[in-house]
């Protein structure tokens, strides 16, 4: 009697063990995730951009910071409700997966925006890529309800090294980038430039 108590016991914290595993990982998940896109979250990047930017200059190897914003998205939300607004944040995020390697960090930044941090890649690819995100996002109408919206894409982006010695001025120089994009019309995409 006292073996099967013993392993009734035993089975019983092993169970438990395996209960506060899972609360663990799914606080985990809760603390570097953001919870309506599945991409990570800004608390996140506060912690990967600088680990990536450290490991870019101990390696010689650029490192691209793409900050991407949706355009006139208040006016979804506003005529549409929040919930369609939702939705199209939902689609931008699963078109950004889409279009990542295994090595890029992909991010929802606030709000509407968000950032692609791409270990190895030059100014040139980084553009390459931004441009398709522009163009399918572009080219996508989000379906919720009725209703199909269309929206487009702005961004920006800077190169470690030469557009930026730090983590915090790299992703300044892409949002500088990004504001000059929605500057001069929306719906396209600008590189930092050294003057």
């Amino acid at each position: 009697q006292d073996e099967a108590a013993m392993l009734q016991s035993h089975q019983q914290l092993e169970h438990r063990l395996l209960e506060v595993s899972d609360e663990r990982s799914a606080l985990q998940e809760l603390a570097t995730h953001d919870p309506l896109t599945g991409l990570y979250n800004r608390r996140f990047l506060d912690a990967a951009l600088p680990r990536e930017f450290a490991r870019a200059a101990r390696e010689g190897k650029p490192l691209a910071v793409i900050m991407l914003d949706l355009d006139r998205f208040k006016s979804i939300n506003d005529n549409y409700g929040h919930p369609a607004g939702d939705e199209v944040l939902r689609t931008l995020a699963e078109l950004l997966k889409k279009g990542a390697r295994e090595s890029d960090l992909i991010f929802r930044y606030g709000g509407e925006e968000f950032v692609a941090i791409m270990p190895g890649m030059s100014a040139d690819q980084a553009l390459e890529r931004a441009e398709s995100w522009r163009k399918h996002m572009e080219e996508t109408l989000v379906v919720y309800g009725d209703v199909k919206i269309g929206i487009t894409l702005s961004a920006g982006i800077a190169v470690f090294p030469n557009h930026g010695n730090s983590p915090s001025q790299l992703l300044a120089n892409a949002d500088e980038m990004l504001y000059q994009s929605k500057s001069e019309g929306r719906n396209r995409i600008s590189v930092y430039a050294l003057l």
